[in-house]
Order: structure tokens, then sequence, then C-alpha cells
């Protein structure tokens, strides 16, 4: 049967491929790598998941114990408290971005604590084992969440958690989720567009797909069990009778699956009647490309053009500017050369002029200096002298 529905898919392919020889399968890689403080956010959320859906679980099944199993009533809560948890859960801790994946975690964890300790699902149970319960996973979370955030953001993180929860709480065992990151971001005027700067590397990137299907093949096969087993326990339904009917959906895929094995010409006959379907929708497809890649290129061929003519524009333009700037540099070269010379004149003129005048000071010095030297003495003889005679 496998070898059959591999034929009808490759001839499938190559008809609806043959004439479209544009089509490309691309994989855009992102090769920026999340920081090790987002792997390691993503990884312990991740782990406290588990650690959640297996908690809740145990509990729930602990609890169910203590009920007769015609208790509908609380063994239907039990069943919705362990489908709603792991489902909610599920919704907040696998998000691409593992920042939002650690805040809604945590604000569900507080959420659920508030539900059983002061909310509505106080008085749901007997015991208090669900609340219990709740507060030790919170509690695990706080301390998940300090391990990944340091200092200061932890605590405003940690504000914000609590003020979240308190302020949009469950108000049924449906346990509906309010998302809380984008609320942290603007109070953190943080612009939403750029929450989710990466998605990682291509390994990151699947790694992050391997831990969503992971997920998908453990707790989807127990969910499914609760669903069923909440219906049954809701419904006239017997278990004879739900096994019947799981039974007959059984037979009926497995019927088909003989058709299909069984009649291996009619499958053919259909993957080429497929084909010969198909054939006009991939031929328009391909003129049509064609008849745009046709106008592309006289657009392209246009554009050089258009690109080709400003830049020789260009060009002459920097020419002209750049002979109108060796012009302008020119002329005022000359002018400074020539300034430089009229006051190298100017300067020379004013130093003639003040050695002139300096020795001409000298020479009046000098001579002042003569007359003093030699007449001074003579003068002052022939005063004193008279007056000497005078006193005779």
């Amino acid at each position: 049967m496998t070898n059959y529905w591999i034929r009808w898919v490759a001839l499938f392919c190559v008809f609806t491929l043959s004439g479209c020889s544009l089509l490309e399968v691309k994989i855009d890689s992102q090769t920026t790598p999340l920081t090790k403080q987002e792997l390691n956010m993503r990884l312990m959320t991740r782990e406290f998941a588990q650690q959640f859906f297996a908690q809740v679980e145990q509990t729930a099944d602990m609890m169910a114990l203590s009920y007769s199993e015609d208790d509908t009533f609380n063994q239907s809560h039990l069943l919705l408290w362990k489908i709603n948890a792991s489902e909610g859960l599920q919704g907040a801790a696998y998000q691409v971005a593992p920042m939002a994946g650690l805040i809604d975690t945590w604000v569900f964890s507080y959420q659920m604590t508030k539900f059983f300790e002061s909310g509505a699902g106080q008085a749901l149970f007997a015991q208090d084992d669900a609340l219990m319960a709740s507060k030790q996973l919170s509690m695990e979370m706080d301390q998940l969440a300090k391990g990944v955030l340091k200092g200061s953001a932890f605590q405003s993180t940690q504000a914000f958690v609590v003020q979240f929860a308190q302020e949009n709480p469950f108000s049924d065992i449906s346990f509906t989720r309010t998302p809380a990151y984008r609320k942290w971001l603007e109070s953190n005027d943080i612009n939403g567009d750029e929450a989710v700067a990466t998605l990682g590397t291509m390994p990151e990137a699947l790694g992050d797909v391997s831990d969503k299907l992971s997920l998908v093949s453990e707790q989807t096969p127990k969910v499914m069990t609760w669903k069923a087993q909440l219906l049954a326990l809701n419904s006239s339904l017997s278990g004879a009778e739900l096994t019947a009917t799981l039974q007959s959906i059984q037979e009926s895929s497995q019927s088909f699956q003989d058709f299909v094995e069984n009649n291996p010409e009619y499958m053919r006959n259909l993957a080429e009647q497929m084909a010969i379907e198909l054939q006009p929708l991939v031929d328009d497809i391909d003129t049509k490309t064609n008849d745009k890649l046709s106008q592309l290129s006289i657009e392209r061929q246009a554009l050089e053009k258009m690109v080709e003519k400003e830049r020789i524009e260009l060009i002459s333009m920097i020419e002209r500017e750049r002979k109108a700037i060796a012009v302008i540099v020119s002329n005022e070269r000359e002018r400074f050369t020539q300034d430089i010379d009229q006051m190298s004149q100017d300067i020379v003129t004013l130093a003639i002029e003040k050695l002139i005048e300096l020795i001409k000071s000298v020479l009046l010095y000098f001579v002042l200096f003569i007359l003093t030297i030699f007449f001074a003495p003579l003068g002052l003889g022939y005063y004193l002298g008279k007056r000497a005679s005078t006193k005779a």
C-alpha cells in the first residue's frame, strides 16, 4: 500500500511541476542564534512544564481515589483540572519567544494558585491537595525565574506577574488563559514588533519543533483519554458502547486502507486524471509567469538605462564642480600670495624706518655723552675757580 501511495504522490508532483520551471523551494535559514539566557529560559521553562503536568496528574489521581467512581461531580472536576491545566500550560510554555513562555507560564501558575486559594475553586474540592500542589508549583516557578532573571529584572517581573494574576483570575475550572506577555512588553516600554528578534539558528529552531512534537506525542494521548473518560462519565454511553464506537471507527479506517491497497489501478487512474485536470492550471501559471518575467526584464532594462543616465549626469556635475572649485582655489591662492608679498614689503619698510629712528637716537645720545664727558668737567672747574676768586 505504501508503494502505491508513493507512486501516486510522485506522479502528481511530476505533472504539477513539469510546466513550471521557475518554481523553487527555499528554506530561510535564520543565522542569528538565541542568547545563552534565552536558551536557558526556554529549557528550564519546558522542564518545569513537564514537572507541572506530572504533579497535576499525580495529585488529581490521588484525589480521585478518595471519591466514589459514581461521584460524577468530583470525578468530572478532577478530569477537567487535568485537561485544562495541561492544555493551558502547553500554550503558555511552548511559545516561540523564550521570554513569552516564561512570563505566561509564571502567570498561569499564580492564577491556578489564586483559583484554589481564594477564587472560584476555593470550595471545589473537600481536600486542599490541589491548593498545596498549586502553591508548590508557584514556588518552584519563582525559583526558576530567579535563576534566569537577575537582580532588579526578577523583582520587577515578579511584581508584574503577581499584579497581572490578581487582575486576571481564572473564573472557572476551564482555566481560560489570558496572555500576559504583551502587557509585560507595554509595562517595560518595549515595542511589540521588536519583541521577537530572532527564532534562533536552524538547529535551535529544529530543537524547538522537536520539543513540541515530543509534547504532542506524550500529552495528547493522555488528554484524549481524559476527555473520553469525561464524556463517558457525563453521558448515558456505557464503556462497552464507547469501545464499540472506537472499534467501528478503526474498522472504517482499516477498510479504507484495504481499498487503497487492493485497488492500485484505480489509484493510478485517479492520479492520471488529476494530472490531466490540473495541467491547464499549471500551463496558465507558467504563461503568466513568463509574461511577468518579460515585463520585469523590460522594466529592468529601463531602470538600467535610467541609472546609467543619472550616473553620467552625476559624473558631469562632479567634474564641473571640481573645475569650479579648482578655479576658486587658484584665485584665492593668487590673492593670498599677493597679500603675503605686500605684507612682506610693509614689514621691511617699517623695519628700516624703525632702524633709522634707532640710529638717530643712538647718535643723539652719543653726542650728548661726549659733551657730558668733555665739557662738564671744564665747566665745573671754571665755575668753581670763579667762585673761589670771588671769595678772595
